[in-house]
């Protein structure tokens, strides 16, 4: 069986499109039409069902995109055993949510393989380069990935001390693909804990011989175990300080996307601890980072990652992390002054709302309360400004009318939009205030008896 690549990159998203299927088209044919469509044409010309769910913002989804899905051996292997589609799962035209919703979607990309009933014969939770999608794919038609008996077997050797590279880098592999098969499930968080030391020691015995580790193989279980880390962690060092010699074995796009992303995360990580040195980190997008940044902008420059959107996230993380709150309102009120209309100045109210009601200065919090007031009365279908005013009102002990905010809102979530991850903290926040009711009444009820005696 051919060998892959795998990582569990932190990702959200399902996806629907299309292209007819021609034998002799070069890479994946995706489907033109309907979900339904799709699993009613897989029945009729017995084929299973691959969807990759993606979302527009996803970098590891454009990469896959850009680079896998065109592949001429990609799409000979996914032509002639799966209808293809590509499924937004932000887009509420095709359904996208609620579909997403229904297989629980909650990582971007998420590549789905399913029967023509639309039941789920296994995923993958990541971006997958060439090798990685087809090896993939191939353990999910043997079901190898949903048979622990390979990973049982890796374990044992594991544990009796075997530590050739390559039965631990197979076994970093297999754990990564069963961990996501059970994606979300407590098993598959317990078997990524368990993981990370083991991927921790991995590179640290094999760093002394860098070479042995600059491989695409390697390359997969780094983007995948250390997705996000900041560029103090060994594995993430690794891929920076030999860049070049990585770009000599993984696509351009990918190795870009990770060492930008890497130095987001270490920009964010050191604002939000108060620490200036975030900027010098900024800086290097200029120099040693700029080939890599110059990339991602090329394909997607509106991304988070980017330069533009960084430094004003990263200085407000620092205005709070320093608790200069004073520098924080004069930051909301450039923006509010800059905001095209009365909503987006609410939209922006409504993000300063929560920190400042955090802010544990009674001058800011009162600001804060304010602010969620205005967001609220602007907007009521935001759960962020429902719970931020919901606050408010039982700060200043109007219970009853938090808790009629809270179940409006609730009776109004649509299984379909994402506002429905709110549901459960919106269920927990009236749990919570109608045991402060029954409290209240429990003591009203003790004063009068106490007055009565």
């Amino acid at each position: 069986m051919k060998k892959y690549l795998y990582g569990t990159l932190p990702l959200f998203v399902l996806c629907l499109s299309s292209c007819s299927q021609v034998e002799t088209a070069i890479g994946i044919d995706f489907f033109h039409g309907t979900f339904d469509e799709a699993l009613q044409l897989a029945e009729e010309e017995e084929k299973l069902v691959f969807v990759d769910v993606y979302t527009t913002w996803c970098g590891p989804c454009k990469v896959m995109s850009q680079t896998v899905f065109p592949d001429k051996e990609v799409g000979e292997y996914f032509n002639a055993r799966f209808v293809s589609f590509k499924l937004d799962a932000e887009d509420m035209a095709i359904d996208g949510p609620r579909i997403s919703n229904t297989y629980d979607v909650s990582a971007f990309p998420t590549l789905l393989f399913l029967n023509p009933d639309g039941t789920e014969l296994g995923r993958g939770v990541s971006g997958y380069d060439i090798e990685g999608l087809l090896g993939l794919a191939e353990d999910i038609l043997n079901e190898q990935s949903k048979n622990p008996e390979r990973l049982a077997e890796l374990s044992a050797q594991y544990e009796g001390g075997d530590r050739d590279k390559d039965l631990v880098q197979e076994y970093l592999h297999v754990a990564s693909l069963v961990s996501a098969t059970n994606y979300g499930s407590e098993a598959s968080y317990e078997l990524t804990r368990k993981m990370q030391p083991i991927f921790d020691e991995y590179i640290e015995t094999h760093s002394h011989d860098v070479a042995t580790l600059i491989n695409g193989k390697d390359f997969q279980l780094i983007r995948g175990y250390a997705a996000r880390r900041p560029k103090s962690n060994p594995a993430v060092a690794l891929v920076v300080e030999n860049f070049d010699s990585f770009a000599e074995v993984v696509p351009e796009f990918a190795l870009c996307y990770f060492v930008v992303e890497t130095n987001y995360s270490t920009v964010i990580d050191l604002a939000r601890a108060g620490n200036s040195s975030y900027a010098d980190h900024i800086s290097l997008l200029d120099t040693k980072l700029a080939h890599a940044h110059s990339v991602i902008a090329a394909e997607d420059p509106s991304n988070a990652i980017l330069k533009d959107q960084l430094v004003p996230r990263a200085k407000t993380q620092y205005l709070i992390g320093t608790n200069d709150w004073d520098g924080y309102i004069a930051e909301v009120d450039a923006k509010l002054e800059q905001a095209a209309d009365d909503a987006e100045k609410a939209r922006i109210k409504g993000r300063a709302a929560s920190w400042l009601m955090n802010s544990g200065d009674e001058k800011f919090v009162k600001i804060g309360d304010e602010y969620a007031t205005t967001a609220y009365n602007a907007d009521k279908t935001q759960p962020v400004n429902v719970l931020n005013y919901s606050s408010v009102l039982i700060k200043s002990g109007q219970l009853e009318d938090a808790l009629d905010v809270y179940e409006e809102m609730l009776s109004t979530l649509d299984p379909s939009h994402p506002n429905y991850n709110f549901k459960n903290a919106l269920e927990s926040s009236i749990a919570r205030v109608k045991a402060m009711m029954d409290e209240s009444s429990e003591t009203e009820s003790d004063s009068e008896t106490n007055i009565d005696t």
